[in-house]
C-alpha cells in the first residue's frame, strides 16, 4: 500500500511536483529525512513503505526482479493526478566522498538547466557538490550513436518502463544522492538533497512543464 502524503486526495488540486519515496526499500529512511523539510504547498510525497529490495538481482533473477520493478513503476503512475506535471523519483546511494549525486532525465534541455544551477554545483565549503546529469534514451538510441560521436551528457538506459520516463504531459526526473554511509543520512545531506529537488523543480517548470 502506497501512502500520498503533504498533498490532497486524488478527488482535490494539490501541488504540481510529485516526489516518490522507498521505491528501494533501504533508501525509505532518507527519503522520510529529505522530504520532511519540503514545503508541503509545493510537493506531495508518495511514500512507499514496502518497495523493492536495492540489491542487484542474480542472473537467474533478472527477468522476475525487472518484472516486479516494471509493476511497481506502473502503480506510481496510478497516483499522478492533476495538476501534476513533475515525477521526482528520489533515491540514495553510497559515495564516501559524500555531496554528490546523479540527476536522471530524458529531456536535455532541462538537464542543462540544471548543470547551470550554482547551488547544484556547490554545496558549501566543506562539501563537493558533484552533479552528474544522466540523459535517459531508448535502447534504439544507443545503437544508432556512433562511437566517435559527441554528446553533452553520459546516456543511460533506464530500467523503469518508458510509459514513466518518456511522456509528453508529465516530466520524470530521478535524482540519486550519494551518502557518506549506509543509513537515513544527515541533516546535512539532507538539506543537499532538497536543494536538489528544489533545483529540478525550478528547471522543470522553466523549461518544460
Amino acid at each position: 500500500m502506497f501512502e500520498l502524503l503533504s498533498g490532497r486526495s486524488r478527488s482535490r488540486l494539490g501541488p504540481p511536483t510529485l516526489v516518490v519515496i522507498g521505491a528501494h526499500r533501504d533508501e525509505l529512511a532518507f527519503g522520510d529525512g529529505v522530504v520532511a523539510g519540503l514545503d508541503p504547498a509545493r510537493f506531495a510525497v508518495l511514500r512507499i513503505p514496502q518497495g523493492l529490495t536495492g540489491q542487484r538481482p542474480r542472473p537467474e533473477e533478472r527477468e522476475q526482479f525487472r518484472h516486479r520493478h516494471h509493476e511497481l513503476y506502473r502503480q506510481i503512475l496510478e497516483h499522478v493526478a492533476e495538476p501534476q506535471r513533475l515525477l521526482i523519483d528520489l533515491h540514495a546511494g553510497i559515495d564516501h566522498r559524500g555531496f554528490c549525486a546523479d540527476i536522471l532525465c530524458a529531456d536535455p534541455q532541462v538537464l542543462q538547466c540544471i548543470a547551470s544551477q550554482r547551488h547544484a554545483r556547490e554545496a558549501g565549503p566543506d562539501q563537493a557538490g558533484r552533479i552528474r546529469c544522466i540523459q535517459l534514451v531508448a535502447d534504439t538510441a544507443l545503437a544508432a550513436l556512433e562511437p566517435s560521436c559527441e554528446r553533452s551528457w553520459t546516456l543511460a538506459r533506464p530500467e523503469i518502463p518508458d510509459s514513466v520516463w518518456n511522456r509528453a504531459d508529465l516530466l520524470y526526473v530521478g535524482i540519486e544522492v550519494y551518502l557518506r554511509r549506509r543509513g537515513a543520512g544527515t541533516a546535512a545531506e539532507w538539506a543537499f538533497a532538497r536543494q536538489l529537488v528544489d533545483a529540478v523543480t525550478d528547471c522543470g517548470f522553466a523549461v518544460r512543464c
